[in-house]
């Protein structure tokens, strides 16, 4: 069992690719589409792994950059008439933009008041989606968009491949001057401005790619669903996908990426449940941070490590440089 976790976590990518890929062969229409969703929202939650694992800035308002991205392809279509590729594009970029403005106030705020300040920003961007009617459609939301492709599995084929190529750039980020730049000012920003580190470039760059990301993330959301609805992107969202990447393991690519897919899909997996689904759903997370403590690198493998020892399939002697 030892050498099957070692096998996994050298060829975790490997192993992720092919199982998205032959999943849409071996699923019902309805998982297909959860999983579908568990891969948005992986592409979403690995930017915010950037700036709050890496980082260690703490943002409850993902949400609504999900939402900018989603509306702003969306009104781009309906209201302006591009194209869906010139819609992503620019749709992409204005999120990153906006991710950019948020880095400002996070030079002089940490903690919980840079939490405050985003949970702010969550809160008037869903105001405005719902205020902002002749443009967003308001609480009746938006559709009849285009999509990037007209086929939806074309669409989750090119989302799986995103995924790929975000799961990659991250991991070398994080062995990057940037990712080493940023663990140091998680550890401690003003230890970090002192021996030389570009604090607020530092920051703005994190804020600009998870903001990318979760742009990216909300075109393939409203590509996915052809809606879109203000209630869709609340505070309790962005609470849900922080909670995937602290599932993750907080600085583990392949962990978060495991972590959102499992999320999305568990509670449709409980759905047999009824009105306890939500109260056995928290059982199990809890379950989960009492078996393993989400600090470390490798949350996810630690936890099934955890679990063969329970079992008697995994000694401390079968480490690697513990063999005799």
């Amino acid at each position: 069992m030892a050498k099957l976790i070692e096998l996994l976590r050298k060829h975790a990518l490997l192993v992720i690719g092919i199982i998205l890929l032959i999943a849409p062969h071996i699923t019902s229409q309805y998982e297909f589409y959860v999983l579908q969703r568990g891969v948005q929202n992986a592409i979403h939650v690995v930017g915010l792994l950037i700036l709050t694992g890496y980082g260690g800035m703490l943002s409850m308002g993902s949400a609504a950059l999900l939402a900018v991205g989603a509306y702003a392809y969306g009104i781009l279509l309906v209201k302006f008439g591009l194209s869906p590729w010139l819609g992503m594009i620019l749709a992409t970029a204005l999120t990153t933009i906006i991710g950019a403005g948020l880095a400002f106030p996070s030079f002089k705020l940490s903690g919980p008041f840079l939490v405050i300040t985003t949970i702010g920003f969550g809160e008037i961007v869903r105001i405005l989606l719902l205020n902002l009617e002749p443009i967003t459609g308001g609480a009746y939301g938006l559709s009849g968009f285009a999509k990037l492709f007209p086929n939806l599995q074309w669409v989750y084929y090119f989302m799986v491949i995103t995924l790929m190529f975000v799961i990659i750039g991250t991991e070398r980020i994080g062995r990057s001057r940037l990712g080493l730049a940023l663990k140091a000012i998680r550890q401690d920003e003003v230890v970090a401005e002192s021996m030389g580190i570009d604090v607020r470039r530092a920051k703005l760059v994190a804020f600009s790619l998870s903001a990318m990301l979760a742009g990216l993330s909300g075109i393939f959301l409203a590509n996915l669903t052809g809606y879109m609805s203000p209630d869709s992107f609340t505070s309790a969202e962005s609470t849900t996908y922080l909670l995937m990447v602290v599932m993750g393991g907080m600085q583990s690519v392949i962990g978060t990426v495991i972590s959102a897919i499992i999320l999305t899909g568990l509670p449709e997996v409980l759905r047999f449940l009824s009105s306890s689904r939500l109260l056995v759903y928290s059982l199990i997370l809890l379950v989960y941070l009492r078996l393993n403590w989400v600090k470390s690198d490798n949350a996810f493998l630690k936890f099934l490590k955890s679990i063969t020892k329970r079992f008697g399939m995994y000694t401390s002697s079968t480490e690697p440089g513990n063999r005799s």
